[in-house]
């Protein structure tokens, strides 16, 4: 057990000069004639040196009342009676020795609530969070000064607390401790880091056991009892709290997707996928190109959904694959495999990783009034583009990008796909024939390129990418033919990018659609 001892830059942590038996009561210095203390002096801490639970909080207690402004600073902490790690003591007993500490010195400190009495002879030490395992000390300023002016005895002190790191423990993954589990239920989670753990039976026997290195996996024998309880030992020993039921019921179909499918969010080089399932289960993922598989992934999907009756979609996932090759065409599947023999696979669904340089162009122009004009975008592949990293530049030199501000997710136009780029008072009501699911992509201006397309003859401009320079990926011609009111200038689409040529289309024009 360590103690109190002088506070100075370079004292040696030990014991206090006079500790009280069963309490850290420090002995006063000196005293007047009258038996009062010549100066106030730590008269108690609480609790006593030593070791301390994890959620500890400290109490010390003076034998005068003390100076408020010297016990809590402007924040309403205190900065002369603190508590700090074994590591950083020394320097933490220094700082205190003055006032105000510097932000850098504070973190050197255990963050903590400070309470002082309403007669300023204790306050008490709360940490904001359970304390680490190791080694703290509770130190007092030696310039504490009490009600009257005089200095705190001796030159401050510091109390040793110790805390034991956790015992090993075994816990339930699936089913999770307090649940249910249908009667059918084949294995059972649990994570212990060493020993053996064991699955016991409602009357305490052994169902199944396994040496633990972290994620165990033991398999049940024989069908639940409804209403009979199981529960976890480690070495022989019961695991306090981990005990899960029987439920009266069976599970009798395979964990489902919200929506089907999972959610795809595409860079250069990774999937992130992000799925909603039924059911806890282990989650498989498989990436293949057209060669075969190329990437795999699994994770395990922790939930506790009511055993029997129906089931809400309440089990979220997310899984990044990394290491994809940039514009390439991939294929997805995910295997959901729960602990009660039931395995769903989705069907294979496909995506391209984004295209270093996307090869998107400028594929149709309608210059037909304001709530009417548009551009058409059409991404000719390999690899996806990124919306929100494409722009329009027109003869003014402005690069205005085509999403007014960057959206939750990435906005990806596939190979092929086709996208909308419009001023902000475009009407699609005009365009009935526009395919449901088409990106418009609205401009921040009324018009588009701020001064709309002219309609007699539209200016050149160019589809850039967002890059220091912008990169330009696309431009529409000065020299373009002059169609009728209502019909647009639609790109020979066979033509290579650097050669294209244009013509009048269909009235109406082909938003969203091949020509």
């Amino acid at each position: 057990m360590r103690g109190a001892e002088p506070l100075t830059r370079r004292g040696r942590l030990g014991a206090c000069a006079a500790v009280l038996a069963g309490c850290a009561r420090v002995a006063a210095t000196g005293t007047l004639a009258d038996g009062g203390s010549a100066q106030p002096v730590v008269e108690d801490v609480d609790p006593p040196p030593g070791a301390v639970d994890r959620d500890a909080r400290f109490t010390v207690r003076f034998s005068d009342p003390m100076d408020e402004g010297q016990l809590l600073a402007a924040s309403g902490r205190s900065e002369s009676v603190v508590l700090a790690a074994e590591a950083d003591v020394e320097r933490a007993a220094a700082a205190i020795e003055h006032a105000p500490l510097s932000a850098h010195e504070r973190t050197l400190l255990v963050s903590a609530a400070a309470d002082l009495a309403a007669d300023r002879r204790s306050i008490g030490i709360a940490p904001d969070r359970p304390l680490d395992a190791g080694g703290y000390f509770l130190l007092v300023s030696p310039r504490l000064k009490d009600e009257r002016g005089r200095r705190l005895a001796g030159n401050g002190a510091r109390f040793g607390f110790h805390v034991d790191p956790p015992a090993p423990s075994a816990t339930l993954v699936t089913p999770p401790a307090g649940g249910e589990a249908p009667r059918n239920l084949l294995a059972v989670r649990a994570f212990a880091p060493a020993g053996r753990v064991s699955l016991l039976g409602p009357h305490g026997e052994e169902l199944a056991s396994a040496e633990a290195h972290g994620a165990t996996v033991l398999p049940v024998p024989a069908m639940l009892s409804a209403g009979a309880e199981y529960s976890l030992a480690l070495d022989g020993k019961a695991a306090a709290g981990q005990i899960f039921t029987g439920a009266p019921c069976l599970r009798i179909s395979a964990p489902s997707f919200q929506g089907g499918a999972p959610q795809l969010t595409v860079s250069d080089t990774a999937v992130a996928v992000a799925a909603v399932l039924d059911w806890p289960a282990h989650l498989s993922v498989l990436v293949a190109d057209g060669q075969g598989a190329v990437a795999t992934a699994a994770v395990e999907v922790g939930c506790a959904p009511p055993a029997c009756g129906p089931q809400s979609f309440a089990c979220p996932a997310s899984v990044r694959m990394e290491g994809l090759r940039a514009g390439t065409d991939y294929t997805l599947v995910l295997e959901a495999r729960d602990d009660y023999g039931f395995t769903y696979r989705t069907a294979p669904q496909a995506f391209s990783t984004l295209a270093s340089l996307p090869r998107a162009v400028i594929s149709e122009v309608m210059v037909w009034g304001v709530e009417a004009e548009y551009v058409e975008l059409l991404n000719r592949g390999p690899g996806a583009a990124d919306l929100s990293q494409l722009a329009l530049q027109g003869g003014d030199g402005i690069v205005r990008p085509l999403l007014v501000g960057p959206p939750p997710l990435p906005v990806v136009l596939r190979p092929g796909a086709r996208a909308i780029a419009a001023g902000a008072s475009f009407d699609e009501s005009l365009y009935p024939r526009l395919p449901a699911g088409t990106p418009v992509l609205r401009a921040s201006t009324q018009r588009l390129l701020g001064r709309g397309l002219s309609d007699d003859a539209p200016a050149a401009f160019r589809l850039v990418l967002l890059s220091q320079p912008a990169a330009v990926l696309d431009e529409f011609p000065p020299d373009t033919p002059r169609c009728a009111v209502g019909v647009s200038l639609q790109r020979d689409e066979a033509a290579p990018a650097d050669g294209a040529s244009w013509a009048c289309g269909m009235p109406g024009g082909t938003p969203g659609r091949p020509p």
